[in-house]
């Protein structure tokens, strides 16, 4: 178990903040989990209701406390607008592997952001997480984010097949993974405004 008062690592790159995730986020995260452009492939349940985004926030919260992950907020550094989340869940931490999730306001896309925050978590989780493997499920057929994690050096392995029920149907599944010993030298460092363990 995370001991509560050990500070929650922020990460800076040149543009993004990457910090805790918080209650006044819901409004700004509830508009990034239901944008249909966003949503399209996520085996989730589209939400309805702001009550539901505030309760994936606290599911996300309590990642970093159970000792299963940790999840940033992506915020502006210049005027702390959330952008969206990322980071790490199903950390195994005895098999050194964690799984990825990201996503991002789609008025945000094309323009480097989730770049620079997955550089700066990879960072974090390769280097004080101790992982040497990253996977990243993404669902068949979604080939903005096949395109961004190829570009980010993780490699497509197969796919996992009928492997997740959402939106009234099994769902395949693309398994990407990025080796500690073969990702590529990240363009963008962070930097840990906190230093902790995780």
């Amino acid at each position: 178990m995370q001991k509560q008062d050990t500070p929650f690592p922020v990460l800076f790159t040149p543009r993004l903040r990457l910090c805790a995730i918080e209650s006044s986020h819901a409004e700004r995260l509830h508009a990034v989990w239901t944008d249909p452009l966003v949503i399209e492939y996520l085996v989730l349940d589209p939400f309805t209701e702001l009550r539901q985004s505030e309760e994936m926030i606290g599911l996300l919260q309590w990642l970093r406390p159970s000792g299963e992950g940790v999840r940033w907020a992506i915020t502006l550094r210049s005027d702390g607008t959330v952008l969206g989340t990322c980071g790490f869940h199903n950390w195994k931490k005895e098999h050194g592997r964690a799984e990825m999730g990201y996503e991002l306001d789609s008025r945000m896309w094309r323009q480097g952001f989730m770049s620079e925050a997955v550089f700066a978590a990879l960072e974090y989780g390769f280097g004080t997480m101790e992982l040497n493997r990253v996977e990243a499920l993404v669902t068949e057929g979604n080939q903005r984010s096949r395109g961004f994690l190829e570009k980010a050096g993780f490699r497509l392995e197969g796919t996992l097949r009928q492997y997740e029920w959402a939106r009234g149907r099994y769902q395949d599944q693309w398994m990407f993974s990025l080796l500690k010993e073969d990702r590529k030298g990240g363009q963008f460092t962070s930097v840990i405004d906190t230093p902790a363990s995780l």
